[in-house]
Formats: structure tokens, C-alpha cells, sequence
């Protein structure tokens, strides 16, 4: 099975109170680390007992392959620890795709590939759609390419993320 699929498989389990967290004498609110933690979960289930290791937020500090003021703390990442020899996924999660996180995640990714990490995802959720022009913006600006990454789109608890693709220029 594909990581893309073992995450779209994950994302459907994710129920309601992950997706949106309850908070007394309030609505409710998306919080990120929260829906990361139930993802872990349920990734780890779909991936099975593998030799890849998933791991949540891996602080970089410290590690001789990161400069100390560039060192990420991805979402998620697939890999086996010790090794860059199978660096395999790394998986940013986001809620607030406003400008300056959708670039904060994409640098995060950029990096990642610079350590060998082949399959970069994207994966936003609790939005209707991908903001496809701040995307897009973000790329350009930490020069990665969107072909680089897959973007997951997660709009509801209850249904898997879906696979989006970027929308095709018309010619003129």
C-alpha cells in the first residue's frame, strides 16, 4: 500500500471530536496537534508492523544533519531512525492555510527533501478547498515546486482526505 493511500485510509477514521475539539462553554475549535495525534494513530494502524518507523514531531535541534536556526519539527514523518538510507514521508498538517503557514509548512517540506525524504505531503484539514493561489504564492517563494508534494485535502471528519491536483492554466 501507497503512504498517500495508508493516509487517505487513516483520515477517514478520524472522528468528530479529533477533528474539532470540544471546549466547555464554547464551540468547538480545530486544533492541529490534536487531529495529528488521532493521525498518528490511526496511520500506524493502517501501516502496520513494518520496519518503517512513523514518528510524531521529530525535534531536528541537535541533529548533525541541521543547521541549529534551520532545524524543523515536522508533523509526521515515515523513516527508519538512525538512518537517512530510508528516509521515506514527510507529512505536514495544517488548518490555517493562510499565507504565512501554507509557507512555514512548504519550508519545512523543502528541507525534508534536501535530507532525502521522497514522498512530501501537504494535508489540510477542516477546509472546503485548497487555497490554491496562496499555494502557489508559498511554493514560489521558498522555491519549491508544486510537483514536488501531494496535497491532501481533509474536509470532514468521517470521509478520507482526497488527492488534489493543482488547477490547469488556460491557455489564452
Amino acid at each position: 500500500m501507497s503512504i498517500i493511500r495508508a493516509v487517505q485510509l487513516a483520515t477517514s477514521s478520524i472522528a468528530e471530536q479529533y477533528f474539532e475539539l470540544p471546549v466547555a462553554r464554547r464551540p468547538p475549535i480545530k486544533r492541529e496537534r490534536v487531529y495529528c495525534y488521532e493521525l498518528y494513530h490511526r496511520l500506524r494502524n493502517e501501516l502496520g508492523e513494518r520496519h518503517l518507523a512513523l514518528t510524531a514531531e521529530p525535534d531536528k535541534r541537535g541533529n548533525p544533519d541541521f543547521d541549529k536556526k534551520r532545524a524543523p519539527n515536522p508533523d509526521l514523518i515515515i523513516h527508519i531512525p538512525g538512518t537517512n538510507r530510508q528516509n521515506i514521508a514527510v507529512i505536514e498538517v495544517e488548518c490555517r492555510p493562510d499565507l504565512r503557514h501554507i509557507r512555514k509548512d512548504l519550508r519545512t517540506l523543502k528541507l525534508m527533501k534536501t535530507k532525502g525524504y521522497r514522498v512530501l505531503i501537504l494535508l489540510l484539514f477542516g477546509v472546503d478547498q485548497v487555497p490554491w493561489k496562496r499555494l502557489t504564492k508559498a511554493a514560489l517563494e521558498v522555491e519549491l515546486s508544486l510537483t514536488d508534494f501531494e496535497v491532501l485535502l481533509h474536509r470532514s471528519a468521517g470521509q478520507n482526505a482526497s488527492v488534489e491536483r493543482p488547477p490547469q492554466s488556460r491557455a489564452a
